[in-house]
């Protein structure tokens, strides 16, 4: 008997450019990059299929814009119509990116997929291999600033084994926004035994009394921002045959990925030990991504002896440090790279001083914009150090 089994993704932003493929990367490496992403799309049709799942369902933002990228566009209805002809339903809630239009509730879709309205939470059951029925039920947004708590909607929908299909923020995360609002007590005190949600970029799986909340991430990074980063793709479900979730199962979709190394430099006794430091960790992070071309934002971090020298030497040996990165790298790049060390003095202890450097540090600890600027810091903590080391 097959795995009774269904997927559940999200966010695949199809038509989004990548946003930060650094500026060392030439045109044919660069247009090569994104057809790579483009197939993140496809191997989540071929995970379904080879998996043998007994639906799909994706949580939102299928499309990067509203006006629906006319090659993105293509590319949905040709993943739909293969997983329609494997016989694999698909259930669809479109976000606040993609919100619902009229056409496309009776459009061109493939037999077995069905979009969520916008005006009601519809329920469908699907029966799986091992007999259990679920019930899939979901929304769409009608609006790209969706402020309706359409959580609230849930509550009337019946089944004893239910899948809530949706686009929200769970507790007003500030990386995004505060669309289609929701609680956890919310999702906990609706008839929904697994919530399949979309709208957040990194992937998060929470336990509930009664089975799961998870929101997969999106499908592939498109920068090398935090919630970017790392490996994407989609959560695979399995039901037991008492109607129960397992904990979801992680399968990476990404064809490329986007990474932040961070470098300590703090055990580092000599400038040229930096470069040995930091290949040492690309090529951790490399073997990681399992071959999957990496773009990267480098930091360089800690209290350090050569801070000094470093910064002194920084012009010229910056440029041959980004030659040998970007040489491991390979099909990848290096995008950024962040000095955040400082000199191998106690910054903490000197706070505490009742000399000119301490005071200084106490007044950058009420920037509030340099809170928000690490990088910018650490040059300033550097610069005050060199300049200000003598009055301690």
């Amino acid at each position: 008997m097959a795995r009774s089994t269904f997927l559940h993704a999200a966010d695949l932003h199809l038509g989004a450019p990548l946003q930060s493929l650094g500026n060392r990367l030439g045109p044919e490496a660069r247009e090569e990059a994104l057809r790579l992403s483009r197939r993140a799309f496809d191997t989540l049709v071929r995970v379904a299929i080879e998996e043998e799942v007994a639906f799909v369902v994706l949580a939102g933002d299928v499309y990067d814009r509203a006006d629906r990228d006319p090659a993105a566009r293509r590319r949905v209805l040709l993943g739909l119509q293969s997983l329609s002809d494997a016989g694999i339903p698909v259930f669809i809630a479109h976000g606040n990116h993609d919100p619902l239009t009229s056409a496309e509730l009776s459009g061109d879709l493939p037999p077995g997929i069905t979009v969520f309205p916008t005006d009601r939470v519809a329920q469908h059951d699907v029966m799986m291999p091992n007999g259990v029925t679920v019930t899939v039920a979901g929304i769409s947004y009608e609006r790209a600033e969706e402020s309706r708590r359409l959580v609230e909607a849930f509550a009337g929908v019946s089944g004893s084994t239910v899948v809530g299909v949706l686009h929200t923020n769970v507790g007003g995360a500030s990386a995004h926004g505060n669309y289609a609002p929701s609680s956890v007590a919310e999702l906990e005190a609706s008839p929904v035994q697994y919530w399949a949600l979309g709208h957040i970029h990194d992937r998060q799986v929470h336990a509930t009394p009664k089975g799961w909340w998870a929101y997969p991430g999106n499908l592939q990074g498109r920068s090398t921002k935090a919630t970017e980063c790392g490996a994407k793709g989609v959560l695979l479900v399995d039901v037991n045959a008492a109607g129960s979730f397992a904990e979801p199962r992680f399968v990476p979709c990404d064809a490329l990925r986007f990474e932040r190394v961070t470098v300590d430099l703090a055990p580092v006794t000599d400038v040229p030990e930096v470069s040995d430091h930091v290949l040492t960790a690309i090529a951790t992070t490399m073997e990681a991504a399992d071959d999957r071309p990496l773009f990267v934002r480098l930091e360089l971090t800690g209290p350090t002896p050569v801070a000094a020298a470093l910064d002194q030497s920084w012009n010229d040996y910056s440029e041959g440090l980004i030659e040998e990165v970007t040489a491991a790298l390979g099909r990848g790049a290096l995008v950024k790279i962040l000095r955040t060390y400082r000199p191998a003095i106690d910054l903490i202890a000197e706070r505490r001083r009742e000399r000119l450097l301490g005071k200084v540090l106490l007044r950058l600890d009420a920037d509030p914009e340099l809170a928000e600027d690490p990088a910018l810091r650490a040059e300033i903590e550097r610069t005050l150090v060199a300049a200000l080391d003598g009055s301690r």
